[in-house]
């Protein structure tokens, strides 16, 4: 049960694009990010995935391949990304040697039942003070279940509620 709520948590951090933040490497690590995921280089991606993450999936190659086969069911499924973006991005807090914060991904997807929009955080991490950043995906998990996984991430992180509905 660990490692599927991880995988998607994984997987659906896969779905990050470009936003503003007032830091100007994180908005470019999450334009490149979503470079990355729309040309399906999922070994390049690999770098943005905050490592604990991965270690639980069994590691790299484990996660990318996981990754990978999820994305060819999706597809075969009749699932298509059509747009991503963020919004909302949080303050900066501050948990060791870490900045943390979250932004709300909103994702609008075809699917079989129609075109669905799904909003929800996705956390970033820094441990050099904004330069570089490794992302968790909370897949609209509530911030204890994420505490439990990741018993590093700051109590004043702001998760919220997965929003989801059928749009036109």
């Amino acid at each position: 049960m660990k490692k599927i709520l991880l995988f998607l948590l994984v997987t659906n951090t896969y779905l990050s694009v470009f936003a503003q933040t007032t830091n100007a490497s994180l908005n470019t690590q999450l334009k490149t990010m979503k470079t990355l995921f729309l040309t399906e280089n999922y070994e390049k991606y690999i770098f943005y995935i905050y490592p604990k993450v991965y270690e639980i999936m069994g590691g790299q190659e484990k996660m990318i391949s996981a990754t990978k086969s999820s994305i060819i069911k999706m597809k075969n499924d009749g699932y298509k990304f059509l747009s991503i973006d963020f919004s909302n991005p949080s303050k900066f807090e501050k948990k060791g040697n870490e900045t943390q914060f979250t932004i709300t991904q909103n994702i609008l997807m075809d699917t079989p039942k129609g075109k669905v929009l799904g909003s929800y955080s996705l956390i970033g991490i820094s441990n050099d003070k904004g330069k570089n950043w490794k992302f968790i995906d909370t897949s609209g998990k509530k911030l204890e279940t994420m505490l439990k996984y990741f018993p590093n991430l700051s109590d004043k992180l702001i998760i919220k509620p997965k929003i989801q509905k059928i749009v036109e």
